[in-house]
């Protein structure tokens, strides 16, 4: 039982800096090489490497609710005659700083929906043949919305990521507020 909670801990660790260093280095590594290539190659980049990053970014996500989940059972905090048991209830800081980190959780997740189902189709559209000058502006323009707001919420998502590592951390101590 001892080597499934350390297991749970070290794929829960790991999900979450796969998540962080994979979106740093998406926003700090790869947009300003994006950035200095020329635009139908850094379409092309972007297209390929966000295909593999939403894999990691996803993956990783569910994993981290798995294996959250699955950590405060192991320690007893969920089961038994309630659902939640002390110290994971509103009334200790555990348990607040634990659903600090579940409404982060739940907010990349969202993002992550936007970007995903929303965002990137819009990005990766193509243009049809023959389409009006009208048509072809607009579809550029939408375009250029959707990769200025992917940016926006990749920036909104690295931020909450860091909360969540340092929220985590507090955790340790017995929670943050």
């Amino acid at each position: 039982m001892q080597w499934l909670v350390l297991l749970t801990g070290f794929i829960h660790d790991l999900s979450l800096a796969t998540y962080v260093g994979g979106a740093v280095a998406m926003e700090f590594i790869l947009l300003p090489a994006q950035n200095a290539i020329p635009p139908a190659q850094a379409q092309i980049m972007g297209e390929k490497t966000s295909e593999r990053f939403l894999i990691l970014v996803w993956a990783s996500l569910l994993l981290i609710l798995v294996t959250g989940i699955m950590r405060f059972y192991f320690r007893g905090f969920i089961g038994g005659e309630s659902l939640f048991n002390p110290p994971l209830t509103l009334a200790f800081a555990y348990g607040r700083t634990a659903l600090a980190l579940f409404l982060i959780w739940l907010a990349l997740a969202i993002n992550g929906l936007i970007i995903t189902f929303v965002l990137r189709p819009r990005l990766t559209e193509k243009m049809t043949p023959g389409i009006s000058r009208e048509q072809a502006d607009r579809n550029r323009n939408a375009k250029m919305s959707a990769a200025t707001w992917i940016q926006h919420l990749s920036r909104v998502d690295i931020v909450l990521a860091v909360i969540a590592v340092l929220l985590g951390a507090a955790l340790v101590r017995g929670g943050l507020f």
